[in-house]
């Protein structure tokens, strides 16, 4: 008898473990997606987003129109990689990526983008409640992007250099594989033609790349 009623005690506890693991265990980048707080974007209703993921799905086209009378779009979703890009009005992109952490903790992370015209991003970072998680994340700034030392001081001024690239405007994005941020400096596209002939010799366009590790995103590249 008590090993019977022990065997329906364990039985009973693998149940109830699986009941509430479950929640976890379905997490997707379309359920967070769709289910998302509206405040956090606010441009489409709750709605909008599941009917913007049906209609994909259904082959049945790849838009929605927003709450201002403007079509959203479906850029990409990525089920395996759970990252999903979606264009919701001409001038703004929002885009989320499901991330885990050392500790197993799942995390959704999602970057604002908004051209106008010059593409700058916002990332915050957000637990399965849609509480803020402080992941820390420096943003790059577009000196970075400047070879100081490579400047001629006899034919350049390095203030005058510093100073125009004093405004950043840098778009972020989730890598499609594994956990990477990819950050683009756009601030060369804000500069005068004039301002451009002179700085471009010592700019690189190239993107610099960061992984996350523990609770903070580490620079590796370059």
């Amino acid at each position: 008898m008590k090993k019977n009623r022990l065997q329906k005690n364990n039985w009973l506890v693998f149940c109830l473990l699986i009941l509430f693991a479950q929640p976890l265990l379905s997490q997707t980048i379309e359920k967070c997606y769709v289910n998302m707080p509206d405040i956090l974007n606010p441009t489409l209703t709750k709605q909008n987003r599941l009917e913007l993921l049906e209609y994909h799905k259904a082959g049945q086209g790849d838009s929605v129109t927003n709450r201002f009378g403007h079509l959203a779009y479906l850029v990409s979703v990525d089920t395996l990689q759970q990252q999903i890009v979606v264009k919701n009005t001409p001038s703004s992109r929002l885009e989320m990526k499901i991330l885990h952490l050392e500790d197993n903790t799942t995390v959704i992370g999602v970057i604002r983008t908004v051209c106008a015209p010059v593409c700058m991003s916002t990332v915050e970072f957000y637990d399965t409640a849609w509480h803020l998680i402080p992941l820390q994340f420096n943003m790059p700034k577009a000196i970075e992007w400047v070879d100081l030392k490579g400047i001629p001081a006899e034919k350049t001024d390095i203030n005058w250099v510093k100073n125009l690239m004093d405004i950043s405007f840098i778009s972020l994005s989730f890598s499609n594989k594994g956990q990477f941020l990819i950050a683009k400096n756009n601030t060369f596209d804000f500069l005068s033609e004039e301002d451009r002939k002179v700085v471009a010799p010592y700019v690189n366009g190239r993107t610099i790349l960061f992984k996350l590790g523990g609770r903070t995103w580490q620079r590796i590249q370059p």
